[in-house]
């Protein structure tokens, strides 16, 4: 009687099966890059019809496993690992480390001191602002704490206003130094006391035939000089000019005849001063004295905060302003944040060395990167577009996936996207972070495509006719969604 092999014939038939299942699992692989590099192709031949050339162009993507483990992505790339200038989407580094780092439910504070004497109501002597960094403390937040402090039985302050700053130890940046508009939001720099973004929002508006000029929230010791002339047509011929003299804010240009209203925020004065004019606009408000003079200084040691204000925005919701409004000032501030201890204050060279070696030593990233200021306002900052889809496929297995995901811009619906995927399918099925500079255009996020697989993709332009370029990435962002 001849006796079979049995478990000979079972691991020739588990081979047999093994051998399939790969090769069919590689064909499928094949099938989908094949995808991928059929729909770039498109998208690269809409950027030559410009004569954008291909080595402007960088691209990553990756499809991301219904199984996340084992994790085996489908990743394909196009200059993915050529270096270029990111713009706005280099926020996605530093906010991902802060949430990492930090943590979704931490929160700023901002301390007051005060040394002196108090008589009855009236403290006179140093009275301390020292901020640690938040990167939003806005208006109401300030009207707050005037109100907390005025609280205490303080009515008259006396003496001197002291801003601390040192928390980080980078100076005031030339506001004008990037692109020459000193006045923009967008160009305001990071400071460890940071109040309302150091901005305001100017309004030109018709009253009676007259035009008003006036700024809010109001600051104290700031006067308008109103120089705006009309001219006759529509809002189309405004243009607004400022000047900043010593207590003077001149406007001046030409307003249309047939325009009501035009507002804009700007940026103004030095940090200092828009702090302590703030603060004394909103504590004279409250019904106080206030008669104090500004000076620049630091809190002595051990000196105890008499008021604590604690941010009431986590950090998860800060990740939000950061990423879907592309807030410069905030992310700076953030990642000066990641140097700064109580003994040792942030720098710009500190930060840029800790989430460098971080992303390797988390093997995240597999070589060094520059990160100039956190935020991508710069022209030194330089990733590959394979270096940000593999921050944005870590953040897939992290356990804050969700809170990170949310802290970008649903496409077409909020934020920088607003105006952006009109019509298109992919609209709001889409995460994104946009960025754009003079020169470059990038897109990076998620997209829930038609078969509800997840798509990680990065898109780099940098060309000088990155600008033309808004709608073909929009374009090729639905073409990753649909499902042809």
């Amino acid at each position: 009687m001849i006796h079979k092999n049995k478990l000979g014939l079972f691991l020739i038939t588990f081979l047999i099966f093994c051998l399939l299942y790969s090769t069919v699992a590689a064909a499928v692989l094949e099938s989908e890059k094949r995808v991928f590099a059929k729909k770039t192709q498109i998208f690269i031949n809409e950027l030559t019809q410009l004569k954008i050339p291909k080595n402007a162009i960088g691209i990553s993507l990756i499809k991301i496993p219904n199984e996340i483990y084992p994790f085996k992505p489908i990743i394909y790339g196009f200059n993915a690992r050529k270096k270029f200038n990111p713009a706005s989407t280099v926020k996605l580094l530093t906010s991902y480390y802060a949430l990492v780092n930090l943590g979704k439910s931490f929160r700023f504070k901002t301390e007051f001191f005060a040394r002196g004497e108090k008589i009855n109501n009236s403290f006179t002597g140093n009275f301390y602002m020292r901020g640690r960094g938040d990167p939003k403390l806005v208006y109401e937040d300030l009207q707050e704490i005037v109100l907390n402090i005025r609280g205490t039985g303080l009515e008259q302050l006396n003496g001197k206003f002291i801003f601390d700053d040192s928390f980080f130890s980078e100076p005031d940046i030339d506001v004008s130094m990037f692109d020459g508009k000193k006045n923009k939001p967008y160009n305001v720099g990071p400071n460890a006391t940071l109040v309302n973004f150091k901005a305001v929002e100017l309004t030109v508006k018709k009253i009676n035939r007259k035009l008003d000029v006036s700024i809010h929230p109001p600051l104290a010791d700031v006067k308008i000089k109103n120089n705006i002339r009309w001219l006759r047509g529509n809002c189309s011929r405004n243009k607004i000019h400022l000047r900043e003299m010593e207590g003077t804010l001149a406007v001046s240009g030409t307003f249309g005849t047939r325009c009501k209203r035009r507002r804009l925020y700007i940026g103004i004065l030095s940090h200092d001063k828009f702090a302590y004019s703030m603060f004394k606009q909103l504590w004279i408000d409250s019904g106080g004295a206030f008669k104090q003079v500004l000076q620049r200084g630091v809190v002595p040691k051990n000196v105890k905060p008499f008021y604590i204000w604690h941010n009431p925005r986590e950090l998860g919701s800060l990740l939000k302003d950061i990423n879907t409004l592309s807030n410069n000032p905030m992310a700076r501030n953030l990642f000066l944040n990641f140097s700064s201890k109580m003994d040792e204050a942030g720098s710009l060279q500190k930060s840029r060395k800790i989430l460098s070696e971080w992303f390797q030593e988390k093997r995240i990233l597999d070589t060094p990167v520059l990160i100039d200021n956190g935020a991508g306002l710069s022209r030194k900052t330089k990733i590959t577009p394979e270096d940000l889809s593999s921050v944005l496929a870590d953040a897939v297995l992290n356990d804050e996936f969700e809170v990170w995901k949310n802290s970008l811009a649903r496409a077409g619906q909020e934020g920088t996207t607003i105006n952006r995927f009109r019509g298109m399918e992919v609209s709001g099925r889409a995460w994104v972070k946009t960025g754009s500079l003079e020169g470059v255009q990038a897109i990076s996020g998620y997209i829930f495509t038609q078969k509800n697989e997840w798509v990680i993709f990065t898109v780099f332009v940098n060309h000088k006719k990155a600008d033309k370029v808004k709608l073909i990435l929009d374009k090729f962002v639905n073409l990753l969604y649909l499902d042809k």
